[in-house]
């Protein structure tokens, strides 16, 4: 008889809590709530992250001719004022597209660019870049172009006859360049 009382609890208890099972309506909308406001935090962030990394490609770039810049000076003892004189030591590629954006560059193979230009565009076609000097320093930029251009980062560095430094920046703002004084 305990035996047969026992097992009529247990089923009586297993019965009851298959009520009880679920979540409320409040439980649902709260943990809903918590979803949107964590993805509201973390959609921003991974958006960025793409323009970040397309940032690096500029990096890399002005790094370089930065780098042969400096190279060009203490070989020449002069500023490096065009790509043809950075050419020598790097190669200076250019989106050779008609109209060069991401799209058209893709599908273009790039060109060196030599001589006397002092602006091309990045071989994936984000950035246009220019060399410009002064008495003491060669500059270079990378600046976010075509529909890119409000949604990038740009990037800027020089080198310092005088002082022998190079100094690369780059951008947090979007659609700006940073500034540059070494």
């Amino acid at each position: 008889m305990k035996r047969y009382l026992y097992k009529h609890r247990l089923i009586e208890n297993l019965y009851s809590k298959k009520e009880e099972e679920g979540f409320t309506l409040v439980e649902l909308i709260v943990v809903v709530m918590i979803i949107g406001i964590l993805s509201s935090i973390a959609i921003p962030s991974f958006m960025n992250a793409g323009d970040k990394a397309k940032q690096q490609e500029a990096t890399t770039i002005v790094s370089s001719y930065i780098k042969a810049a400096q190279a060009y000076y203490i070989e020449n003892s002069s500023l490096a004022k065009e790509a043809g004189h950075l050419d020598k030591y790097v190669n200076v590629t250019n989106c050779n597209a008609p109209n060069p954006n991401p799209q058209n560059c893709k599908n273009n193979s790039g060109t060196r660019t030599s001589g006397d230009s002092k602006e091309w565009h990045s071989p994936s076609g984000y950035f246009h870049v220019k060399i410009r000097f002064d008495d003491l320093r060669t500059k270079i930029t990378a600046e976010p172009t075509g529909e890119y251009s409000q949604r990038g980062y740009g990037v800027a560095g020089c080198f310092n006859k005088s002082s022998g430094s190079t100094k690369v920046v780059l951008s947090n703002e979007k659609g700006t360049l940073p500034s540059n004084d070494c």
